[in-house]
């Protein structure tokens, strides 16, 4: 994917893999036993650099920040997928 080009469809991926990462951790904490609707908020970066992104998920009594490149979120290299798996992990924990 051409990091200078902004489309719809990078738009629209990137929202996509967001989606997942969300879904991943409500599945997560499903399965460690907490059955709560997990709530979610964006913090997108915007701009040529659009750099670190953040997502906030919270449960009733917990929250989770995921923190991750753009690069990171939309690449498909292993380690990108990695990072990104070891957020979703990490806010399983925090949230379960």
């Amino acid at each position: 994917m051409d990091k200078n080009q902004f489309t719809t469809e990078v738009a629209l991926e990137f929202h996509r893999r967001m989606a997942a990462i969300i879904a991943a951790v409500q599945t997560g904490m499903w399965k460690h036993g907490v059955h709560e609707l997990l709530g979610y908020a964006t913090d997108f970066a915007v701009g040529e650099a659009r750099g670190r992104q953040t997502l906030v998920l919270k449960s009733r009594s917990r929250s989770s920040y995921v923190r991750l490149q753009w690069e990171t979120i939309l690449g498909d290299a292993p380690a990108d997928r990695q990072l990104v798996d070891d957020a979703i992990q990490s806010a399983i924990n925090e949230l379960a």
